[in-house]
């Protein structure tokens, strides 16, 4: 039997991991994208691969469900098709028995979830949102490109002829219109950005300064072979940053710290905790629903085409419920339960079905034999 077990189980992990790699790494193509603009303005190569890779944990919690339920499909159903499945129950093996090994497979899937869910999630969300607002808020950062006016703040326009690798940069115009009736202009060879302890500063070299005065139309016209430009009015400032749901480790679930926004807040960390602990338990409701279309009825040389793409839409139309009823925090005291009876109603009705219509563990517990033992204690 252990040799059925794993034998059943390689011929599980082999789509299984196909599928789930596969899913994994389209949307992980397509999620890292969004950083194509910050690398292409900047942003280091290693940071850029650090962030995509922290983006990992998030998608695998949901291929992972695909790649166990598509995976318990194919691998079944390949194995009814080989008349593998027929073979072991004529060897005298029940549908439970032959089950086990995909059941395994789900709980080693629902452990893994739950490892996604509480620590590798939140840490990848929350440090992917710190890497890109220290990119984002740090001046001596900021996204200057080569050959366009680009806007730095409200008002003030920075033109970059060219960068140096070694962060020079090159053929600079600044102009200044804050001040509307006294706009500014500065041109220089060339300047950097430099962190100082009074804040970042922007230095530059061979250029000079040119303000109009628009009540008397005058030009003032100022030479300088160094001039420093206090840039830390432009640098954002925030406050303590606020933990959004999805970025919060168990114990801050669990015990939030106090304040106006987190009573607002109050409704969605109670439905993201929920929400961890129910979407592992999809991962043992899909593959019994996957079980039930390619073992529940009986043997048939036809093929279970119609059965296996019934289980197929069942199992689909299952996540994307789930996924729903997620999505809804008005009314927690019906939805919470709700949340919890769709995955466990939908594994339950999955095994009914591929159990030939009963389930073997109650005929032993309500049988006369099981009974008669029970009156006789």
């Amino acid at each position: 039997m252990k040799n059925v077990n794993r034998y059943i189980m390689r011929q599980l992990a082999v789509p299984g991991l196909f599928i789930t790699f596969s899913l994994t790494g389209v949307i992980w193509l397509s999620q890292s994208l969004k950083f194509v603009e910050q690398l292409i303005n900047g942003l280091p190569v290693s940071t850029f691969l650090y962030l995509s890779l922290l983006l990992l944990p998030e998608i695998f919690r949901y291929t992972l469900l695909l790649g166990v339920f598509f995976g318990t499909l194919f691998a079944f159903n390949k194995l009814y098709t080989d008349s593998e499945l027929i073979v072991m129950w004529a060897a005298g093996l029940s549908k439970w028995a032959l089950a086990r090994p995909a059941l395994y497979f789900a709980l080693i899937v629902m452990m893994i979830l739950y490892i996604l869910n509480f620590l590798l999630v939140p840490f990848g969300g929350r440090t992917v949102k710190e890497l890109r607002v220290s990119w984002e808020d740090n001046i001596a950062a900021i996204v200057l490109r080569e050959g366009v006016f680009n806007k730095l703040a409200n008002g003030v326009t920075v033109y970059i002829r060219e960068k140096t690798p070694s962060g020079e940069m090159l053929g600079i115009l600044v102009h200044d219109e804050r001040i509307v009736e006294k706009p500014v202009t500065y041109m220089a060879e060339r300047g950097a950005f430099v962190k100082t302890d009074a804040g970042p500063r922007f230095v530059m070299h061979a250029g000079n300064l040119q303000e109009v005065s628009k009540d008397d139309a005058k030009l003032s016209l100022l030479y300088f072979d160094q001039y420093t430009l206090d840039i830390s009015q432009f640098q954002k400032t925030s406050g303590p940053p606020f933990l959004s749901a999805d970025h919060r480790y168990l114990s801050e679930l669990l015990n939030p710290e106090p304040g106006e926004r987190t009573e607002r807040e109050l409704p969605k960390l109670r439905a993201e905790l929920h929400q961890r602990f129910i979407l592992p338990l999809y991962a043992p409701a899909l593959t019994l629903i996957a079980l039930a279309g390619v073992m529940g009825g009986e043997f048939s040389r036809r093929g279970r085409t119609r059965r296996t793409l019934a289980a197929s839409a069942s199992g689909v139309l299952l996540l994307i419920a789930g996924m729903a009823l997620f999505r809804v925090t008005d009314n927690p005291m019906l939805i919470i339960p709700l949340q919890y009876l769709l995955p466990i109603a939908g594994g339950t009705l999955g095994g009914y079905i591929a159990s030939g219509g009963r389930f073997r563990f109650l005929e032993n517990l309500f049988s006369p034999t099981a009974r008669a033992e029970g009156n006789a204690e």
